[in-house]
C-alpha cells in the first residue's frame, strides 16, 4: 500500500511533544508499505527560527528511515500570538497540496487535524486524483476555539464550520482519538459505520518506570531530597496551568517543588506571573524531547494534568496522562469527563475540580504523607495503560483501517 500522511507538524522524537504520527508511519514503512508524509516546516513546540530565507523553504525533501518526508513551507512562530498560529495555519493550507501533488499518487490519505484549514486543500486534491481520503480528528474545530473564546467571528465560525461538515461527508472514513469525540461528530449527524475510534497509545520501549534516570534529573534541578510536582506538555490557554501556580502559591513546605516543562503562547505570562508572586518553589523549563520525557517524568512525586473547565474537554485525553501513567506516577486531574473516568476506573490517582486551586494544594500535600498510596496509585496506572493504551495495538488498527479504505 502507499500511503501519504498530511500532518502540520511531523516531528521524531528527538523533538519536543508528541510524536505519534512518526511512530505510526515508522511502524507503517516497517510492516513494507510506501509511506510519504507531507508537513510543515516544524513541530507543535519547535520555536528555533528558520535559518535559510524562505524562498529557499518553499518545499524539501527529507528521508526520516524509511519515511519520506515533504516539508512545505510555512509560519514557524507559533507561539507568539493567536495570530503567529493563523499565519501557520493558512502557509500550510497554501503549500500542502502543492506537496501533496508531489508525491507519486497514493493508495489512501490520512490527513490529521488539526489544524483543520489544510484539510480543505488537501481534500480537493485528492478529489481530483481520485484517492481516497481518512480524516482523523484529533481536536474538534471550530468548537474548541469557540468554547475557549479564541473564535467569535461569526463568518469565521460560519466557514469552519461548512469546511468541517464538508470533509465528513467527504472522508471515506473518520477516525477519532476519544471516544466522546466520535459521539460528539455521531450526535450531529453522521453514521456511527464511518467512524472509528483509535485511541492514543503508549509506546512501552519510550516511557516505563526509570527512577534512575529520574534521579539525575533531580540531581541536575539541586531538588534530590525535595518533592516534586510536575507538569509535562503544552503551555497554552487550553492547558489551565493558572490552577498550578495557585496551588504553589498555597503551600507552605519549603521542601516542596512545582516543575512545568513545556512550551506555548502561555508561557511567557506565567513566567511573568511566577516572578510576580515570588514563588521560589515553582521552576519552568523549556520543552525536552521526546526521548527525554522519561527521565522527568520519573523524577517527580506527583504529576498533574488540568485542562479548561468547558464542555468540549469532556471528551479529551491529553496524552500526557497516559504518559505519566505510563511511567507509574500517581497523578492529580483536573480534567472531568473522559480523562478523568481513566483516572478513577485505574485507581491511579485523584480528581479534583479544574479551577479548584486549594483543592489541588490539599492533595498534593495528602499525597506528600502517604508515600505508600502514591506506589499503588503508580503501579496501577502502570498496569492500565499497559492493557488499554498499548501503541502498537493501536497502530495495527490504523493499518488495517487504511488498507480496508485503499481496498475500496
Amino acid at each position: 500500500m502507499k500511503v501519504a500522511v498530511i500532518y502540520q507538524y511531523y516531528q521524531g522524537h528527538e523533538a519536543p511533544g508528541h510524536s505519534l504520527v512518526y511512530e505510526l508511519t515508522q511502524h507503517l514503512a516497517e510492516r513494507g508499505h510506501e509511506v510519504t508524509v507531507v508537513s510543515g516546516e516544524t513541530g507543535y513546540m519547535r520555536t528555533d527560527p528558520p535559518s535559510r530565507p524562505w524562498y529557499r523553504r518553499l518545499l524539501r525533501r527529507e528521508r526520516d528511515g524509511a519515511v519520506n518526508i515533504i516539508r512545505t513551507f510555512t509560519y514557524t512562530q507559533l507561539h507568539r500570538s493567536y495570530l503567529g498560529r493563523l499565519l501557520g495555519f493558512i502557509s500550510f493550507s497554501l503549500t500542502a497540496p502543492i506537496g501533496l501533488l508531489r508525491v507519486p499518487r497514493p493508495d489512501v490519505v490520512l490527513a490529521s487535524s488539526p489544524p483543520i484549514f489544510p484539510m480543505l486543500p488537501v481534500w480537493l486534491v485528492c478529489k481530483l486524483r481520485g484517492i481516497p481520503l481518512v480524516f482523523e480528528v484529533r481536536d474538534l474545530w471550530p468548537s474548541s476555539a469557540v468554547q475557549m473564546g479564541i473564535l467569535r467571528n461569526r463568518l469565521l465560525i460560519s466557514v469552519m464550520s461548512w469546511m468541517e461538515r464538508l470533509l465528513y461527508r467527504h472522508a471515506a472514513r473518520i477516525v477519532t482519538l476519544t471516544a466522546g469525540i466520535r459521539d460528539d461528530i455521531a450526535a450531529r449527524g453522521w453514521p456511527v459505520e464511518k467512524l472509528q475510534v483509535i485511541t492514543c497509545g503508549i509506546d512501552r520501549h519510550m516511557l516505563f518506570p526509570d527512577l534512575p534516570a529520574g534521579q539525575c534529573i533531580r540531581r541536575e534541578l539541586g531538588w534530590e531530597h525535595c518533592h516534586i510536582v510536575l507538569y509535562l506538555g503544552a503551555m497554552g490557554d487550553a492547558n489551565n496551568l493558572d490552577v498550578l501556580l495557585e496551588a504553589a502559591r498555597h503551600s507552605q513546605d519549603e521542601r516542596l517543588r512545582y516543575l512545568l516543562v513545556g512550551d506555548g503562547m502561555r508561557r511567557p505570562w506565567l513566567q511573568a506571573r511566577v516572578e510576580a508572586l515570588g514563588l521560589d518553589n515553582v521552576r519552568i523549563l523549556p520543552p525536552v524531547p521526546k526521548h527525554q520525557a522519561r527521565a522527568y517524568i520519573n523524577a517527580a512525586d506527583i504529576c498533574v494534568v488540568t485542562l479548561l473547565d468547558i464542555p468540549l474537554f469532556l471528551g479529551a485525553i491529553p496524552t500526557k496522562l497516559l504518559d505519566y501513567m505510563a511511567c507509574a506516577r500517581p497523578v492529580l486531574c483536573g480534567v472531568a469527563g473522559e480523562a478523568g473516568q481513566i483516572v478513577e476506573k485505574a485507581g491511579a490517582g485523584i480528581l479534583f475540580a479544574p479551577n479548584d486551586a486549594s483543592r489541588l494544594a490539599e492533595l498534593v500535600e495528602q499525597l506528600r504523607h502517604d508515600q505508600d498510596d502514591c506506589l499503588l496509585m503508580g503501579q496501577r496506572a502502570h498496569a492500565y495503560v499497559r492493557e488499554h493504551f498499548d501503541a502498537q495495538h493501536n497502530r495495527s488498527a490504523m493499518e488495517a483501517l487504511l488498507i480496508s479504505v485503499a481496498k475500496g
